[in-house]
């Protein structure tokens, strides 16, 4: 990415090429050299050097023959090294442990490892990930091209978890840190922010969306004309921290009184079930929580597709129901036509493959 005022150097056009035929592959599948200048717009001459500088970075294979539609000598076949690179997905996010996984380029899990202890706080958290993430690369039967990681809390694009308050990090460059242990290139994004790319990569994708996910705490990913948001600081989509009504005051994680995550939570909503609260006024009454956080969002942005997730036994079709309704109460935008309200079909891996989105971006500059 160039930077505002930054000098353009010529090895800026070279690697914006080099993604270009990497981006190509990886949205149309294998191709000759002379289908890749096609596509892309390049030279012959230039598609057959940057192809070889892919090749010897282990990034591109020659995977064949392309039958031959004509008389000569059949074309030679290219696609992403499928099979030769792995990319180690962790999910720090949900209630469970934490949870890792070996991935193809395609997000597919291959393998999955968890972690047999929970709760650990700063330095036993790290020392927790960093033994989960080596029996993740112990058994990688290939070169790993990146790790990824999706952190709770507000996390910069340099791999600083800023606050993290489920643990207790303030100001904590985990990316450094898992790469000093495994001389690994790593790459940190919030868990909500690899969801939404998970989801728009994978799964019911759109130009502007939003994702509402549940889990320990509650995420918001926004993505707008194919762009995720960030925000100035980085704590674009934190609605967990929102207080909506001065009367309420249960105890928040953060330390503060009345945040969306003390009553809509995964955890705040077992314990609403365990104190006899029946299930479809509990829902209607989290639905009414999640609603008027994310009904303005909708509203200003006007985004119409909405993915909720989170824990399956609780983000279910009759929460889903009652949250479409909640909305519609509170929003023109969720009332049109055009507007939908879907549950993700994957919500067991969505932030592990998320993961891998965000390393391949960062690492081929696929988007």
């Amino acid at each position: 990415m160039l930077y505002h005022g930054s000098a353009i150097l010529p090895s800026h056009g070279r690697e914006h090429n080099l993604s270009l035929i990497l981006q190509t592959l990886s949205d149309q599948g294998e191709m000759s050299r002379a289908d890749l200048a096609r596509a892309t717009g390049l030279t012959r001459v230039t598609i057959s050097e940057l192809v070889a500088e892919l090749i010897n970075r282990s990034h591109v294979i020659e995977t064949g023959q392309q039958e031959g539609k004509r008389p000569g000598k059949p074309s030679t076949l290219l696609d992403l090294n499928r099979p030769g690179l792995r990319i180690i997905g962790v999910d720090l996010s949900g209630v469970v442990p934490f949870r890792a996984a070996i991935m193809d380029l395609d997000g597919a899990i291959l393998q999955s490892f968890s972690s047999p202890k929970r709760d650990a706080t700063r330095e036993a958290a790290v020392a927790q990930l960093l033994e989960l993430i080596v029996t993740a690369i112990r058994h990688c039967d290939a070169p790993i091209l990146g790790i990824g990681i999706g952190s709770p809390g507000v996390v910069t694009d340099k791999g600083i978890v800023v606050a993290a308050e489920k643990f207790d990090w303030r100001g904590f460059d985990l990316g450094a840190a898992v790469e000093q242990a495994t001389g690994i290139n790593t790459h940190i994004l919030n868990d909500a922010d690899c969801a939404i790319l998970s989801e728009h990569t994978f799964g019911q994708g759109g130009d502007h969306m939003v994702l509402l996910r549940l889990g320990r705490g509650v995420g918001c990913g926004v993505i707008t004309h194919n762009t995720l948001v960030r925000g100035s600081d980085f704590a674009a989509g934190e609605l967990g921290h929102v207080r909506q009504r001065a009367e309420d005051t249960a105890l928040c994680s953060c330390g503060e009184i009345g945040c969306l995550e003390a009553y809509a939570s995964v955890p705040a909503i077992w314990k609403s079930l365990a104190e006899g609260e029946e299930k479809g006024q509990l829902n209607q009454r989290v639905a009414a929580y999640l609603a008027g956080a994310v009904a303005p969002l909708l509203s200003i942005l006007d985004i119409r597709n909405v993915v909720f997730t989170g824990t399956p036994d609780i983000v279910d079709q009759p929460l889903a129901q009652a949250l479409r309704e909640a909305l519609a109460l509170r929003s023109h935008t969720a009332r049109s036509e055009n507007f939908s309200l879907s549950l993700s079909e994957d919500p067991e891996h969505l932030v592990l493959r998320g993961c891998a989105v965000n390393v391949r971006f960062h690492e081929l500059g696929i988007a």
